[in-house]
């Protein structure tokens, strides 16, 4: 089955080489990267575009200075006349990567577009931690009350809801505030208006909500988030075995990356700055603007120029393949699919380090960069102590010291 899937694939891969229009530098960088693959024919590729510029390899010191590269060499090109903003694709592995590329872009004042994902503070299980939080500093917020009481799953249905409304605005309390009141007090006049089983259930959230709010203003933002996670059992309910549940989680976990950046003990700074970035509005698929997507998502699209961001191991290839031979292969057919989805130019762009928790952590340049022949980049010049954590191994490629082209 594994050698039919593999078969599968491979012929998909030889239909879209029937179809390229990527200059001679691009499909020879391709090539390079897919022939390692095993059992694989080895072909040569022609077109009839020209040999076309080198692949340009760009060294970042960390992902939000790579994601600042990106837009900077965008707005460059778009200032030069060189390129349209529609011209341009930004390439990832996950879709958590998007949240650093979509916050470059709203700083710089850039429109952009997603393709087959939500924008990043869209994806359901941000719009959950995020109303977690909310509510915690607001009890009030009945609109992020509404989307969380039962979220994950704790049996309260719309009628106990509505029980628990209509009884608020009865005594002239929030919901959120008088969950607090069942929760803290266990003899509560309140628990009357309710069925036992819908008295339980509300007061056992009551006393989590209660919980967080008497940590609040002793507790960082980041510390916060795990307790809310770790109370609610947040990761098994959202990672749920599937590569969907997994792509989610990870999503939350950017969001406590972005969290770490907040030390101090107030949720509102925080709050604030999501505020701000998540509150913009969803470019149409046709506006000329600056395109952003997985390389799952890229497979038989083409733009004229094309960056392929965190090319660093644990990333591309991902660290689910590390160990499996079948999922390193289709890890390589993912990085190939990206490359070939360039017309014109092509970006490779990885990091020294990777922002975790509030500082950064080193990390390796994606072993398939080793891949693509040194004479089919742009420079090769960049010194072993300046490129730092890449391994001491015989490389059959280098980065460039000289500015950008």
């Amino acid at each position: 089955v594994l050698r039919f899937e593999r078969d599968f694939r491979d012929a998909q891969l030889i239909l879209l080489e029937q179809n390229y229009r990527s200059t001679q530098v691009i499909l020879d960088a391709a090539m390079a990267v897919i022939d390692r693959n095993p059992d694989r024919t080895h072909k040569h590729l022609f077109t009839d575009r020209g040999r076309g510029q080198k692949v340009h390899v760009h060294l970042a010191y960390d992902d939000r200075i790579e994601a600042s590269y990106v837009v900077d060499k965008i707005a460059s090109l778009v200032a030069r006349s060189q390129a349209q903003p529609g011209d341009f694709a930004i390439m990832y592995r996950t879709n958590a990567q998007s949240r650093v590329l979509e916050e470059a872009f709203l700083s710089a004042g850039i429109p952009y577009k997603l393709v087959g994902a939500q924008r990043f503070y869209g994806r359901r299980e941000i719009k959950d931690i995020i109303a977690f939080l909310r509510l915690i500093h607001n009890p009030g917020d009945e609109l992020s009350l509404l989307r969380i009481i039962n979220v994950p799953t704790r049996g309260i249905g719309d009628k106990t809801l509505n029980a628990l409304r209509t009884r608020a605005q009865k005594i002239g309390l929030q919901p959120g505030e008088l969950l607090i009141e069942l929760g803290g007090d266990p003899d509560s006049a309140h628990r009357n208006a309710f069925t036992p089983r819908a008295a339980a259930v509300l007061s056992r959230f009551g006393i989590l909500l209660a919980g967080w709010k008497a940590l609040r203003d002793t507790f960082t933002p980041l510390a916060m988030m795990d307790r809310v996670i770790n109370d609610t059992d947040y990761q098994p309910y959202i990672e749920d075995g599937t590569e969907e549940g997994q792509d989610r989680w990870e999503n939350v976990m950017e969001l406590r990356r972005l969290a770490a950046d907040f030390p101090d003990r107030d949720l509102e700074p925080f709050l604030e700055q999501v505020a701000l970035v998540s509150d913009q509005d969803t470019l149409e698929a046709g506006a000329n603007a600056p395109t952003l997507l997985t390389l799952h998502a890229a497979k038989g699209l083409e733009f004229p120029v094309v960056f392929i961001v965190g090319l660093n191991d644990g990333i591309l290839p991902h660290s689910r393949s590390h160990d499996d031979p079948e999922e390193m292969m289709e890890e390589r057919r993912l990085f190939y699919v990206g490359i070939t989805r360039a017309k014109d130019r092509l970006f490779l762009v990885f990091s020294l380090n990777r922002s975790a928790y509030g500082y950064s952590e080193p990390v390796d340049p994606s072993r398939f960069l080793r891949d693509i022949p040194e004479e089919l980049l742009d420079g090769a010049q960049l010194r072993r102590q300046q490129a730092g954590r890449i391994p001491a191994r015989p490389e059959r490629w280098q980065v460039s010291e000289k500015q950008d082209p």
